[in-house]
């Protein structure tokens, strides 16, 4: 038996060990998806290189054929390998069944049975020659050898399909796995090519040098791009979950505006089944979603329709968005639907509601007042007087609620938001409130360039906590307006001397609704609540005892620097459990916002 020495013998012994300190550290992640057969294909490659080495190593025709064989046997198990880990990492390896892997095991083993008792079916004319100073096996292929390459070819093409999938449609970390899995098989693959089809010179076998870069790839992605640590399976399936238990309809259509997946609540809607579904032109399920394509084109839309089943109308919220290939290319479309019966329902009774009270209920209630002032006129008992009065009031009382409704609702259909100084708001409703209750205690100390992001209705929350403070007051009100700042917010708090808001009335509004045994006694506190979140604000309750403090916290524009070393973030630390209400108070308001 005699040994020799060539250029190619430590490369490929070094692809050996790469591969299979590689695979060794996969095998320590095995419960990670797709480190187990990461760990076979580069056990496979490794020894697939440890043979090729043992083969250059050997001068003798007898040695050179063992390993040979040897490889050959092997290399059935290296692209199988690859195509299960791209299954497993793509989130596909529901494909690789007992009974698709026993199919798939099938040619595999033959080959090895075929390389060790039928060797002149996979090789002829084997001797050995010179070159370069170092002798080298030579070999004619058999039948079988090319119908293992072929087999071979086929399956890590396939794995190369879902890897290039990966490629198009995903973006950033998930693109740089897959492109670097993709190299890695096709480095020793174009060397194989290039050995079997005679462009290399007799005897010199690239493939094993091609798996040195293959270990050194996949290695360099397993410590810079996170392999075996972030992969594309959890998004796959938590994508799949969601398609699966979403309410809304789904319906992804191609370039040519066919139906290309759908998911159960779209086949619901479509009245067929989903196979029925895939491949139909959208047109011929839902004409009206066609119309919308044909009138807007491949950009982004929203529209709303009404569909006639079965059910009878029913009224969708359509949204759809352009599916890009890379490159910028539109591969299709991604429509959802939201079903707005009920809300389109709801609204339409509310506009009916709000109209009787803001308009019917009004043009009533004056009539009564006016009916009552009449009869007042006529009558000299006190004790009727007084009843007649009282129901003046209350007329009034109920007119001036409608008032504000109607108001407050035409403000609040506005929601545009615009830089506002706040200084300015306070001070017009300040003065308001004086003129209405002039002796109340009203001082303000605001830094005149403190600006807020809101809209025009933030004037009737300040308004309605002025009015509150004062209303509710039975000794001599005093109410104190400040502000402050942080990067986010900017803060208007207004304390009084009063006797607090009730706990119940902070309750409905923990809640976020009233019922029969649980409701306000007005619409204040909703209005007030209703302003800060349209804006994104935070509105926060603190009775101490001496009094009550409501905190308003408004957008400002970030960057701001108006304010100076105050701007600190103190409405946003968190609230002190020893606070009592207070820090129960902040607690749940802030964190229904």
């Amino acid at each position: 038996m005699a040994f020799q020495y060539t250029p190619y013998t430590a490369p490929v012994f070094l692809s050996a060990v790469v591969g299979l300190g590689v695979a060794g550290f996969a095998l320590q992640n095995r419960d990670r998806p797709g480190a187990f057969p990461l760990a076979v294909f580069l056990v496979g490659a490794g020894l697939w290189s440890f043979a090729e080495g043992m083969n250059l190593a050997h001068a003798d025709l007898a040695g050179k054929v063992f390993w040979t064989n040897v490889e050959i046997a092997i290399t059935g198990l290296v692209p199988l390998s690859f195509l299960w880990l791209v299954l497993e990492y793509t989130g596909n390896e529901k494909w690789m069944t007992p009974w698709t892997l026993g199919v798939l095991l099938v040619e595999p083993i033959l080959n090895g049975a075929i390389v060790w008792f039928r060797p002149t079916y996979v090789r002829t004319e084997l001797g050995v020659t010179t070159v370069d100073g170092f002798r080298v096996i030579t070999e004619a292929f058999g039948p079988w050898y090319f119908v293992h390459l072929i087999y071979s070819y086929l399956v890590i093409l396939v794995a190369g399909a879902f890897l290039l999938r990966v490629i198009l449609f995903a973006e950033g970390l998930y693109r740089a796995q897959a492109t670097a899995l993709l190299v890695a098989a096709f480095v020793p693959a174009v060397g194989n090519v290039l050995y079997t089809f005679d462009y290399l010179p007799a005897g010199i076998d690239p493939t094993n040098v091609g798996f040195l870069f293959t270990g050194i790839i996949i290695a360099a992605t397993i410590l810079r791009r996170q392999l075996l640590e972030i992969v594309p399976v959890a998004r796959e399936v938590a994508r799949d979950e969601v398609l699966e238990n979403l309410e809304d309809q789904v319906i992804v259509t191609d370039e040519n505006d066919r139906i290309a997946d759908l998911n159960p609540a779209a086949v619901d809607l479509l009245d067929c089944t989903e196979d029925e579904a895939i491949g139909r032109p959208i047109g011929e399920l839902l004409p009206e979603i066609a119309e919308i394509l044909d009138a807007e084109g491949s950009g982004r839309t929203q529209s709303e329709l009404s569909v006639e089943n079965g059910g009878g109308v029913r009224y969708y919220d359509v949204r759809i968005n352009p599916l890009h290939r890379a490159g910028g290319m539109v591969a299709g479309q991604l429509i959802s639907l939201r079903d707005v019966t009920e809300q389109r329902q709801q609204r339409q009774r509310l506009d009916v509601l709000n109209r009787l009270l803001r308009h019917n209920l009004r043009n009533e209630m004056n009539v009564i007042a006016g009916n009552a002032e009449l009869v007042e006129r006529k009558l000299s008992d006190t004790e009727l007087v007084d009843r007649i009065e009282q129901i003046e009031a209350t007329a009034s009382e109920i007119t001036a609620r409608s008032d504000k409704v109607g108001r407050v609702a035409r403000m609040l259909d506005d929601a545009e938001t615009v830089e506002m100084n706040l200084e300015d708001i306070v001070m017009a409703e300040v003065e308001q409130i004086r003129e209405r209750y002039p002796a109340a205690d009203i001082t303000v100390d605001i830094p005149s360039k403190r600006r807020v992001v809101a809209g025009s209705s933030v004037t009737i929350a300040i308004h309605e906590l002025l009015a509150n403070a004062i209303e509710h007051n039975d000794g001599q009100p005093a109410v104190s307006v400040t502000s402050r700042a942080s990067e986010q917010f900017t803060v208007l708090e207004i304390s009084d001397n009063g006797p607090g808001i009730d706990d119940h009335e902070l309750d409905v509004l923990d809640e976020g609704k009233e019922t029969a045994l649980q409701h306000g006694s007005g619409v204040g506190l909703w209005v007030v609540n209703w302003v800060v979140e349209q804006f994104g604000g935070r509105l926060v309750f603190e009775n101490d005892g001496d009094g009550c403090t409501v905190t308003m916290k408004l957008p400002r524009r970030t960057g701001d620097a108006e304010d100076g070393p105050e701007s600190q973030s103190l409405d946003d630390a968190a609230p002190d459990p020893s606070n009592g209400l207070r820090s129960e108070r902040q607690q749940t308001v802030e964190g229904r916002d």
